[in-house]
């Protein structure tokens, strides 16, 4: 799944790519991606893109609230169309990823989501599996959207501060694994940069967010920031929109039995039925390694 990371620069590429084009049209090919009904798709017709925008692990295009003549007239609609400003919320979830191509290239059946743009060109969202969770909604607003209405801080905003940080560590006791994927506690983060995170802060996934030391904090509060900001830095240096593929530089996850970084210790892993994370046992549960919980519903 993309995290923050991947988000902050693929949003940063498409607002260079996107500033001031004009949309020309959208198709959903994947009907269960889109969440909203009013305003249709149509209404993206004819209007220029504003601003291209990351909540959380959303990408935003915003667009002008003026139509140009190619907008079709709204005849059964009671929304605004001619004068709203309209946001395209895309949640690429699993394994959706953004390509730019000609609008003459053809159309597979991995092609979610087609934005028609000026100059005959295509901002397609391709979702590399048949299990189709992609989320595509146009609306007024985007806190109207559950999803990033609910969201915590984003760690590269000024709100997300150590006392932020530890007050929300002790709202209720759970895993910090767990405590750093809710989105509603910390944005943008998820599987992946979780066991990064918690492998450079020296803390196991396992340990509880109520119980842990006021220095534990601050290493959990400065490995957030240092973990994104080095992934953010390792992906913009390539000349294309970031892929799955491109987290080569990443130093427990998805290592298993490879030495860990900073003692050798091979790196181990701990299964759920639906997903993985990886750790060292030496750095960050002192030799204990952890038991498996494919059959454990629940992180405790």
């Amino acid at each position: 799944m993309p995290e923050l990371p991947e988000l902050e620069v693929t949003k940063n590429r498409l607002r260079l790519a996107l500033a001031g084009r004009v949309a020309t049209g959208a198709t959903v090919r994947s009907p269960v991606a889109l969440k909203t009904v009013t305003p249709p798709l149509e209404a993206l017709a004819g209007r220029h893109i504003r601003s291209v925008s990351r909540l959380g692990k959303v990408i935003c295009i915003a667009f002008d609230g003026s139509a140009g003549s190619s907008s079709p007239p709204s005849t059964t609609s009671s929304f605004p169309l001619s004068t709203s400003p309209l946001h395209l919320c895309i949640h690429l979830m699993l394994s959706g990823r953004f390509a730019f191509g000609p609008t003459r290239a053809p159309l597979n059946r991995l092609h979610a989501f087609v934005l028609r743009l000026d100059r005959d060109e295509d901002l397609r969202v391709i979702e590399d599996t048949t299990h189709h969770r992609l989320s595509i909604y146009l609306v007024a607003d985007p806190q109207q959207i559950d999803i990033v209405a609910r969201l915590g801080p984003d760690p590269l905003g000024p709100e997300f501060t150590l006392a932020r940080l530890r007050q929300r560590l002790g709202r209720r006791s759970r895993t910090l694994k767990r405590f750093l994927t809710d989105q509603s506690a910390v944005a943008g983060i998820g599987n992946c940069f979780s066991d990064e995170i918690l492998f450079q802060a020296r803390l196991s996934p396992f340990a509880l967010s109520t119980a842990i030391k006021p220095e534990e904090t601050i290493r959990l509060y400065t490995a957030t920031k240092k973990v994104l900001q080095d992934a953010i830095l390792h992906l913009r240096a390539l000349d294309r929109l970031p892929e799955r593929r491109d987290r080569t530089f990443l130093r427990v996850h998805d290592r298993l039995d490879q030495p860990c970084p900073a003692c050798s210790t091979p790196v181990k892993r701990v299964s759920y039925q639906e997903s993985t994370l990886y750790y060292c046992p030496t750095c960050q549960t002192p030799g204990h390694e952890l038991a498996d919980r494919r059959f454990s519903k629940f992180l405790k």
